[in-house]
């Protein structure tokens, strides 16, 4: 990439693809063009002077204008909805491809490979249909992304591991109110999985490089850090990060309890708020007063704030123990990736811009709110 090119970044208000732009724009590497699904979403970009589009990805009368006069498409607006993930992909390449293009990155996720691999994991490992609708829905954005390559549009595809630094929400700022709530410890060998952690700044990289490099053409890239850390190890250089005090051990038979639990309490919860949510808020809106009402609002966030911080049997059982390493050797071998942050310098940073928020020893609530996308 030059400076002289455009670059549109999908999803610009998120946590990768903010972090894209900021990269883009602070390194003059070329001009970065950021794809925003709502303006009020755009604040953390907007601190620099850079080019805003509407571009949901849902809507191609916004893809089509956005796409004026780009030579490079990172695409990495984040969903959970199969129909984001798939049909707003199509829709991207498809406008991407009317455009002419030069080169699509998709950021895609090492959760292709399935949740019961082990071992070295590099990209001849097929992609498995687990039943989990995030990364089935990713594996069907590839094959659109593989099909449009074949008519002739340059796609690189790239398949990040646990991908975390500053403003991220799932490892930083919801493992921070994880480790301030007192609940999380140390799960023994349901914690002796490999944490593949990778820094943000090292997926900006490794994007960067599969923009350009003609060796990207067509293929898929998995990208890792330079660490190869237990779930346990990361639990406990967060926590000392942070400052806390040093987490306790929790048996195996608690924990499972324990995560059986809450799952049975965050099932219940789900469908309480379904079925008597409205009913039930116009209820205590007619027979509570308003100190009341407060009262069993605090009371509600704060078994909320429980439940998230209390391991579910999922995660237990499918990531935390998962013994696999997304090897990332195709790419520094074919595009000279090469990760520089490894988890000590990465934390270090990532507990610096919550102490910048003044929120490495917040509460639970201001903790979450500070890390939303």
């Amino acid at each position: 990439m030059i400076a002289s090119e455009i670059v549109l970044v999908t999803g610009a208000a998120g946590f990768v693809g903010g972090r894209i732009v900021e990269a883009l724009f602070l390194s003059d590497a070329a001009t970065p063009r950021a794809g925003i699904r709502t303006w009020s979403s755009a604040a953390r970009i907007a601190r620099f002077p850079v080019d805003l589009v509407l571009c949901d990805i849902m809507k191609p009368e916004q893809i089509e204008p956005a796409m004026d006069g780009v030579s490079t498409v990172v695409h990495c607006a984040y969903s959970d909805a199969r129909d984001v993930i798939v049909q707003g992909t199509k829709n991207v390449l498809e406008a991407a491809q009317r455009a002419g293009v030069e080169r699509v990155v998709f950021i895609s996720t090492a959760e292709v490979y399935g949740h019961d691999v082990a071992g070295i994991v590099d990209e001849t490992f097929p992609c498995r249909y687990t039943g989990w609708e995030y990364a089935d829905s990713k594996i069907d954005a590839e094959r659109l992304c593989w099909e449009f390559c074949a008519k002739g549009l340059p796609v690189t595809v790239l398949r990040p591991s646990i991908v975390y630094g500053p403003f991220c929400q799932t490892w930083i700022a919801g493992f921070a109110r994880r480790l301030r709530s007192g609940q999380w410890g140390i799960f023994q060998q349901y914690g002796d999985g490999i944490c593949n952690l990778v820094y943000v700044d090292d997926l900006v990289s490794a994007t960067f490089l599969a923009a350009h490099h003609n060796a990207a053409t067509g293929e898929a890239f998995n990208v890792n850090g330079p660490d190869i850390i237990t779930w346990n190890e990361f639990f406990r250089r967060f926590n000392t990060a942070l400052g806390l005090p040093a987490l306790r051990e929790i048996s195996p038979a608690r924990l499972r309890l324990k995560a059986s639990v809450m799952d049975l309490a965050r099932l219940s919860a789900g469908r309480v708020r379904q079925v008597v949510g409205p009913a039930a808020a116009k209820t205590a809106r007619l027979f509570l007063d308003a100190d009341r009402r407060q009262g069993v609002k605090k009371t509600l966030k704060r078994a909320q704030r429980h439940m998230k911080a209390t391991a579910s049997m999922r995660d237990i059982e499918r990531l935390y123990s998962r013994r696999a390493i997304y090897t990332a050797s195709k790419a520094q071998e074919k595009l000279g990736y090469q990760p520089r942050f490894d988890a000590d310098r990465g934390l270090q940073l990532s507990v610096q811009w919550l102490e910048h928020h003044s929120l490495a020893r917040s509460g639970a609530a201001e903790i979450e709110e500070a890390g939303q996308p």
